[in-house]
């Protein structure tokens, strides 16, 4: 029998492209007005057939299952989370099109795998038909379908063709802090000519790129002064805490940021 999952925890996320303008991305529990814009997303995917087909009134009927990533108060992704015995699922996982290339995609799957997770789940599943490789680059291995629960099995369709995977689940404060255990992220310091792998225990890029040798500017240490700012060439990072002084554009202060992508920094 499926177990019902109660997560009601809403976390807020402060994402950067460089400059002042920031996106703000709230992860929550879906409710059931939200089921035209979670069915909205899905169309698309469910259209080329990398979703099953699901009626608008069944995103509606399952809200429960649901989780959504709100950026600046619009709802740009959804997916389900549904438990089966000993393990958890990941289902029907969309992000709005217009928004990819910010990471969005990968924020959702790590907010669901840490759900899974806060729920007591040592495991967690999907079912991919064309995406298998998206997800194994966080971890997700092929599953031996004779040792899934048999009210999973109950529910497949062999004519889909869809490919199971599963990985352990991981804990964190947020999406961002068990992406970091999902995947290697990387850094490059441009005009250093570093790259490394991000190491998620660091709480921003500053102390990461000075035990890295790579030379900085620094002062308040707090995302105040501005004096640490550094040009984001490409990626998108995550404040931990708001700047009070608004960097240039293009520009990202290292003091208060974390990776979200790869990163590439004029430094």
């Amino acid at each position: 029998m499926a177990i019902n999952l109660n997560t009601s925890k809403v976390v807020d996320v402060q994402l950067s492209r460089g400059g002042e303008e920031f996106v703000d991305v709230r992860f929550r529990r879906a409710r059931a007005e939200d089921a035209e814009a979670m069915y909205r997303l899905s169309l698309p995917f469910m259209d080329t057939g990398q979703l099953l087909v699901r009626e608008r009134a069944l995103f509606e009927t399952l809200s429960e299952d649901f989780r959504v990533l709100e950026a600046d108060g619009e709802v740009v992704g959804c997916a389900g989370l549904r438990g089966f015995d000993t393990l958890a699922e990941i289902y029907n996982v969309a992000v709005d099109e217009k928004r990819h290339g910010l990471g969005l995609g990968r924020l959702l799957l790590a907010s669901m795998v840490g759900a899974a997770h806060a729920e007591g789940f040592a495991e967690v599943l999907v079912y991919s038909k064309t995406t298998s490789a998206w997800f194994a680059r966080y971890g997700f291995q092929p599953v031996d379908p004779a040792r899934l629960p048999a009210a999973r099995l109950a529910l497949v369709d062999p004519a889909r063709e869809s490919v199971a995977l599963g990985r352990a689940t991981v804990g964190g404060y947020d999406g961002v802090e068990v992406l970091a255990a999902l995947t290697e992220l990387r850094v490059t310091f441009d005009r250093s000519a570093a790259e490394f792998g991000w190491d998620g225990s660091y709480d921003s890029l500053l102390p990461f790129a000075d035990d890295n040798g790579v030379e900085t500017k620094s002062l308040c240490w707090a995302g105040v002064c501005g004096t640490c700012a550094v040009r984001l060439k490409r990626g998108t990072v995550r404040y931990h805490v708001p700047p009070q002084g608004d960097p240039d554009e293009g520009e990202v202060l290292l003091c208060i940021s974390q990776p979200v992508t790869d990163l590439v920094l004029d430094l």
